[in-house]
């Protein structure tokens, strides 16, 4: 498996990656109704506010879909859609394991800091 795709922070990324480099999933909240989108949100789906902040996610999620992707070595890459404990839906690398995990199987937060570009969230199957 090659968990190393390559990121690279721009000025609307920077709060988010910054939030990776010290171990913190970044998401916003609104303001207004309390409701929780995903980290490019610009307005809250829920009330459509425009207030909203930046808050840590408890790095927790379940798998909704996963896509296992064959590599020349014989392997695969699974990338999978999870929804967060909070509510947003990321579609992130699930590393640590040789199968697809079934939707609702729970997962654990991982930063993955490849080589070059800017560490990147990833999940495990919880333990």
């Amino acid at each position: 498996m090659n968990p190393d795709p390559i990121a690279w922070r721009d000025e609307e990324s920077a709060v988010w990656f910054a939030g990776l480099v010290v171990g913190a999933l970044l998401i916003r909240r609104c303001d207004d109704c309390g409701h929780h989108g995903r980290p490019d949100a610009v307005a809250c789906t829920a009330c459509e506010s425009r207030t909203l902040r930046w808050v840590e996610a408890v790095g927790t999620a379940r798998v909704v879909a996963t896509v296992a992707t064959p590599e020349q070595n014989g392997g695969h890459t699974i990338q999978a859609l999870v929804e967060l404990t909070e509510g947003p839906w990321l579609f992130v690398p699930i590393i640590g394991t040789y199968s697809a995990p079934a939707p609702g199987t729970p997962l654990t937060l991982t930063i993955l800091r490849p080589p070059e570009g800017e560490p990147i969230p990833a999940f495990t199957v919880a333990a």
